[in-house]
């Protein structure tokens, strides 16, 4: 594809540019500090688009809540969620897929490729995948290289496929060299952190974003 006709995602009551598709982001804060939200607000599809919510943290019901939260409508048409959690169970109507564990990695790659391709057979050729969060996958899996390469897989099919990836994890979770190696497989950060009762984000890694740090309205 050429560049003159590179699709973007754009976000909406976010301060930042659009991003290239193909483009997979971290998102690092604090887990209380308002960055479920902010996930969910660079996840808000436009009309054509699909979205896949891989949700380690909370079960499927809850983050479809929270992602409607944000305003915009889950469509099941054009939508799914991959439920990690413990205890999860698929529901038909609401289009939510439940994997054994945070722990079953192979699980939730297969699940993720099927809905993958089931959205793009329908026509729907710009999907956001969003990953929340990387935490329980990190102690669930106790060894950092089988994440690691579930991320670059993960990560290389959203690239491939012209997607938009968002995942999150607090750097304060992680020792220095885990959080090294799980932010390698991203093309760049979105920083969440708070001064003065205020919450702020920046952006590092990509071209044509406001520098620095700037307001934000969750």
């Amino acid at each position: 594809m050429s560049q003159a006709q590179q699709p973007t995602y754009e976000f909406d009551s976010l301060p930042l540019e659009p991003v290239d598709a193909g483009t997979n982001l971290l998102v690092t804060g604090p887990s209380l500090g308002g960055t479920r939200e902010l996930v969910m607000r660079l996840l808000t599809c436009q009309s054509a688009e699909g979205l896949l919510l891989l949700t380690t943290e909370l079960g499927g019901e809850e983050a479809i809540a929270n992602y409607e939260a944000t305003g915009y409508p889950y469509a099941t048409s054009r939508m799914a969620v991959v439920d990690c959690t413990q205890g999860s169970h698929d529901d038909d109507d609401r289009n939510i897929h439940a994997v054994s564990a945070p722990s079953d990695l192979t699980g939730i790659g297969i699940v993720f490729s099927s809905l993958y391709e089931r959205l793009y057979g329908a026509g729907i050729e710009k999907v956001r995948t969003g990953l929340y969060t990387l935490a329980p996958l990190v102690m669930y899996t106790q060894e950092i290289q089988p994440l690691y390469r579930f991320l670059h897989t993960m990560t290389g099919r959203i690239r491939t496929a012209d997607g938009l990836g968002v995942s999150a994890i607090d750097p304060e979770s992680q020792d220095e060299k885990t959080f090294r190696t799980l932010t390698q497989p991203f093309d760049a950060q979105i920083e969440l952190r708070e001064r003065d009762g205020k919450q702020q984000l920046r952006c590092r890694g990509l071209p044509d974003q406001p520098e620095g740090w700037l307001s934000l309205d969750l």
